[in-house]
C-alpha cells in the first residue's frame, strides 16, 4: 500500500527502533573512538589524582541529662542539645587556630617522581622557616636544586597566566613592585637568611638529597584554617548518642592523624582552661576576703588583749557568755548573707547592663544550685556564640538560635536572682532583729563587762568568718586541682591503610559510560545535521515520484560486482515496462548537481540495454562538461555541437562502440550557446530521426540544478530520470525536483539512487517502478 508524503512525514515523528540501530551502526567507529578517548582521559585523571585518606576519632560528650537539669531546660523552653553545640565547637575557626599552634604547616613540600608530583610530610631532606611572605610569594612554587653540601639554587618561574596578566597591566601603566610576578634563580647557602621584597625565609638542610626534584610552597595560616575546615566533619554515631565521630581527609595519612589529634587536644585543653579559669577567679576573690578579715581579726585580738591587761574583770556569767557566743554566730551568718546579696547584685547589674557573665564564679558562696547551673549554661552558650561569630555573621540561623537561647536564659536568671534577693533580705531582717535582741540583753551588764563582752564578740565573729572563708578556699582549691573535662577522647585519631578517594576504577568506568553517551549524542547530532540522501527511504519519504532503481557503489577501477550488474538490469526492466508498445523510447537522464555519477550511470545503462538486443544510441548533451566520449575511448573533435550548427552530418558524428547495438554521439567542442542549440528545431529534427532508427535514445543532459538546457527535451521525453548520489545529494534537492516536475507537468519521471553502500546481508526483493529491484533495507550509507 502506497502512502502519501504527509503520512510518511507523520510516521517519521515516531521513534523507529530500526532507524536508531541503523544510526548507531553507521557511526559505530566514531562512537567507540569517543568512548575510548574519554576512557583514556578518565584514566589519566585517575592516575594523576592524589590518594585521599580519612582519619577518624571518637569523642565522648557529657549530655545535659547527666547533670539533672532537664526540668529547668523544659521550663525555659530550651532544647537540651549540648552534643550539637560541641560538634559545632569542634569545627570552629577558633579551635582549628589553636590546633595549628602546635603544628608547622605553613610550608608544603613536594617531590617529583616520574610523571607525578607527590607531596612530602616530615620526610623531606630540608626544612623551610618562613618569617614573612607576601601574596605573590605564597602563589609561587619554589624549586630547590642542591649544588653541593653547602649550597643550593632557589628557582621560581612565574606561570604563563601571571606573565600575561603582568604584560597587560604594564600596558596601562606602572605595576607596583609587590605585584610583579616573582621570578628567581639564585644561589644560596643553607641556614642563610634569604630576604627579598616578597619573602624572608631560612632553609635548613636535614640530611643528604637523593634527587634534585624538590619544591615547596608557602601557605598562609588563615588559608590553612579554611582548607582544614573544608575537610573536617563531625557527626553523631546515633541519633540519641553522645559520641561524636570526627573525621578529616588529607592526601597524607600522617598529617591527617596529626591534624585531627591536634584539634581534639586543643578543644579539650580549651575546655579545661575555661573551667580552671573560673576556679582561679573564685580563689582570687576568697583570698582578698581572707586578707581583709585576717586584718580585722588581728586588730580585734589586740584590742581584747589590751583591754584585759588594763581592766580587772571577773568572769562573765554563763548567761552572758551564751549571749555573746550566740551573737557572734548570728553576725557571721549575717556576713554570709551580705556576701550572697553582693554577688547577686553584681550579677543582676551585669545582666541589666548587658555585660558578659564569663568572669563570675559562685563556687565560694552558698546559693541555690539551679542559679549556678543557669550561669554555666549562659557561659556555654556565650562561648558557642563567640565561636560561631568568627565564621558567620549575626544573621546566620545558628547564631540567631544561640542568641535567642541566651536571651531566655538571662531572663530566667534575672527572675531567679530577684526571688533569691527577696529571700536574702527577709533573712537579713530577721537576723538583725534577733541580733538587736541579744545586744539589749548584753546592755544590762556592767559597763566594763559590756565593753569586754563587745571586744570578745567582735573577736569571735571575725574568727568564725575567717574560718568559714578558709574552709571555702580549701574547697575551691580542691575543685581547681581536681577539675577534669566533661569531654574525653574515646578513640584516638586513626587513619585507614587504604585511600577513600579516588575510586580509580569507578572513574574509568564513568569515563567510558560518559564517552558512550557523548559518542551516541554526536552520532544522532551528526545524523540530524546530515541532510544528504543515504537510503531509498530518504527519497520515498520526500516524494511520490517512483524510484526506478538503487545502484550499489562502484569504482571505475574495480570490476563490477554481480549486485551492480543486477541493479542495472532492474533499471532496464523498469524502463521496458514504461509503455506497452513497440515504439522507440526517448529517455532523458539528468541530476540535481554535478558529480552525482549521472554520466557513468547512463553509460552503463546504455551498455546493459544494448546487450538485450536493443539498438541504443547515447547523446552527450552536457556540452559544458562532456564526458561520455571518455567512457568509450572515443573522439570528441566533432559531435552534437557541430551537428546542430550543420558543420557535420549525422553520419559523420555518429560513432560506434565495442557493443554491437550501441552507438554514441559525443558533445563535441564546447559552443558559446549550448542552451540555444538544445532548444533549436534542428535538435528536435535529429531526435525524431534517431527514434526512427533506434529502440532507445538516451540523452545525457546537464544538471537541472545549475542550468535548464534540456527543459524542452524533457517535456517530449518518454521518461525523465533524476540521478541522486547517496551520501552526497541533499534531501532538499528532492523538494526542488518535486516542484520542477509539478510546474512543468513532467508525468513520466523517476529517481535513481546511485552509489548506495551495499549491506553485507543484501538480497533481492520487490523493487520500485514497474519491475523488480533491491529491497530498500539492504542499502545503507557509509559510517
Amino acid at each position: 500500500m502506497k502512502h502519501t508524503i504527509e503520512e510518511r512525514e507523520t510516521a517519521q515523528d515516531e521513534i523507529n527502533l530500526a532507524e536508531v540501530v541503523k544510526v548507531l551502526n553507521r557511526f559505530k567507529y566514531s562512537i567507540l573512538l569517543i568512548a575510548l578517548i574519554m576512557t583514556l582521559f578518565a584514566g589519566v585523571y585517575a592516575y594523576f589524582s592524589p590518594n585521599i585518606y580519612k582519619a577518624s576519632s571518637t569523642v565522648y560528650v557529657k549530655h545535659d541529662r547527666d547533670s539533672g537539669n532537664d526540668f529547668m531546660s523544659q521550663a525555659l523552653g530550651i532544647q537540651s542539645n549540648n552534643v550539637a553545640n560541641e560538634m559545632e565547637m569542634l569545627q570552629t575557626h577558633h579551635t582549628v587556630m589553636l590546633a595549628l599552634k602546635d603544628l608547622d604547616l605553613n610550608v608544603r613540600y613536594y617531590k617529583k617522581a616520574g610523571l607525578k608530583t607527590y607531596e612530602q610530610y616530615n620526610n623531606t631532606p630540608f626544612s623551610v622557616h618562613v618569617f614573612s611572605s607576601t601574596k605573590v610569594a605564597r602563589s609561587a612554587l619554589f624549586q630547590l636544586i642542591p649544588i653541593d653540601k653547602e649550597h643550593f639554587r632557589l628557582v621560581v618561574e612565574p606561570s604563563l597566566k601571571a606573565k600575561l596578566i603582568y604584560k597587560i597591566k604594564s600596558l596601562f601603566g606602572d605595576v607596583p613592585a609587590d605585584k610583579i610576578p616573582l621570578e628567581l634563580d639564585e644561589k644560596h647557602t643553607y641556614n642563610e637568611d634569604i630576604t627579598t621584597l616578597f619573602f624572608h625565609i631560612k632553609v635548613k638542610k636535614l640530611y643528604n638529597f637523593k634527587t634534585n626534584s624538590y619544591s615547596f610552597k608557602m601557605v598562609l595560616q588563615e588559608g590553612m584554617v579554611d582548607s582544614i575546615l573544608k575537610s573536617l566533619s563531625a557527626s553523631t554515631l546515633d541519633k540519641d548518642s553522645t559520641l561524636i565521630r570526627l573525621t578529616y581527609t588529607d592526601n597524607i595519612p600522617q598529617r591527617a592523624t596529626d591534624i585531627l589529634t591536634a584539634i581534639t587536644d586543643a578543644y579539650l585543653a580549651e575546655e579545661l582552661r575555661y573551667k580552671t579559669e573560673s576556679a582561679h577567679k573564685a580563689l582570687e576573690f576568697l583570698d582578698s576576703q581572707i586578707a581583709s578579715i585576717h586584718k580585722t581579726l588581728t586588730s580585734s585580738a589586740k584590742n581584747l588583749e589590751k583591754y584585759k591587761s588594763v581592766h580587772q574583770v571577773v568572769d562573765l556569767q554563763n548567761k552572758a557568755s551564751l549571749s555573746s557566743e550566740k551573737l557572734s554566730d548570728l553576725e557571721a551568718k549575717l556576713y554570709e548573707l551580705k556576701m550572697q546579696e553582693n554577688v547577686f547584685l553584681n550579677i543582676y547589674a551585669r545582666i541589666k547592663n548587658k555585660k558578659d557573665l564569663t568572669g563570675i564564679d559562685l563556687s565560694g558562696v552558698e546559693i541555690d544550685p539551679s542559679i549556678n547551673s543557669i550561669i554555666a549554661k549562659i557561659r556555654e552558650q556565650t562561648s558557642l556564640r563567640n565561636s560561631l561569630l568568627i565564621d558567620y555573621t549575626e544573621l546566620h540561623p545558628d547564631v540567631i538560635k544561640v542568641t535567642k537561647t541566651l536571651k531566655s536564659l538571662k531572663e530566667y536568671l534575672r527572675d531567679s536572682i530577684r526571688s533569691n534577693l527577696r529571700n536574702i533580705r527577709n533573712q537579713e531582717a530577721t537576723l538583725k532583729r534577733t541580733i538587736e535582741k541579744y545586744k539589749n540583753n548584753l546592755r544590762a551588764l556592767p559597763k566594763e563587762e559590756r565593753e569586754l563582752m563587745a571586744l570578745q564578740r567582735d573577736f569571735m565573729a571575725n574568727e568564725k568568718i575567717y574560718t568559714f572563708l578558709l574552709e571555702k578556699r580549701a574547697e575551691t582549691a580542691i575543685v581547681q586541682s581536681s577539675t577534669v573535662s566533661d569531654t574525653r577522647v574515646v578513640d584516638p585519631a586513626l587513619v585507614g591503610s587504604k585511600p577513600v578517594k579516588p575510586k580509580r576504577m569507578l572513574i574509568i568506568i564513568v569515563g567510558f559510560i560518559l564517552g558512550l553517551i557523548l559518542g551516541v549524542t554526536q552520532a544522532f547530532l551528526r545524523d540530524y545535521l546530515d541532510d544528504t540522501v543515504k537510503t531509498v527511504e530518504d527519497i520515498e519519504d520526500h516524494t511520490d515520484i517512483p524510484l526506478y532503481g538503487a545502484v550499489p557503489e562502484f569504482k571505475e577501477n574495480e570490476k563490477r560486482s554481480q549486485h551492480y550488474e543486477e541493479a542495472l538490469r532492474v533499471i532496464r526492466t523498469n524502463m521496458e515496462f514504461l509503455k506497452q508498445s513497440d515504439k522507440s523510447k526517448l529517455v532523458t537522464v539528468t541530476s540535481s548537481i554535478p558529480s552525482e555519477g549521472k554520466t557513468t550511470l547512463i553509460s552503463n545503462i546504455a551498455s546493459i540495454i544494448s546487450k538485450a538486443d536493443k539498438k541504443v544510441i547515447l547523446l552527450d548533451l552536457d556540452m559544458r562538461r562532456a564526458r561520455v566520449h571518455e567512457k568509450y575511448n572515443l573522439s570528441n573533435k566533432k559531435g552534437m555541437s557541430t551537428l546542430l550548427i550543420n558543420k557535420h552530418t549525422l553520419e559523420e558524428v555518429l560513432q560506434h562502440t565495442s557493443s554491437e547495438n550501441l552507438d554514441v554521439i559525443s558533445a563535441g567542442p564546447t559552443p558559446p550557446n549550448p542552451s540555444e542549440l538544445l532548444m533549436s528545431r534542428e535538435m528536435h529534427k535529429i531526435i525524431n530521426e534517431l527514434l526512427q532508427k533506434y529502440d532507445y535514445v538516451l540523452l545525457d543532459t546537464p544538471p537541472i540544478g545549475l542550468v535548464t538546457d534540456a527543459m524542452m527535451l524533457m517535456k517530449v521525453s518518454d521518461l525523465n530520470l533524476f540521478v541522486f548520489r547517496a551520501n552526497y545529494s541533499k534531501k532538499g534537492f528532492i523538494k526542488n525536483i518535486n516542484r520542477f516536475v509539478r510546474e512543468h507537468d513532467l508525468k513520466n519521471s523517476g529517481f535513481i539512487l546511485n552509489r548506495v553502500v551495499l549491506h553485507k546481508h543484501s538480497g533481492y526483493g520487490y523493487g520500485y517502478g514497474y519491475g523488480y529491484g533491491y529491497d530498500s533495507d539492504y542499502y545503507t550509507s557509509n559510517s
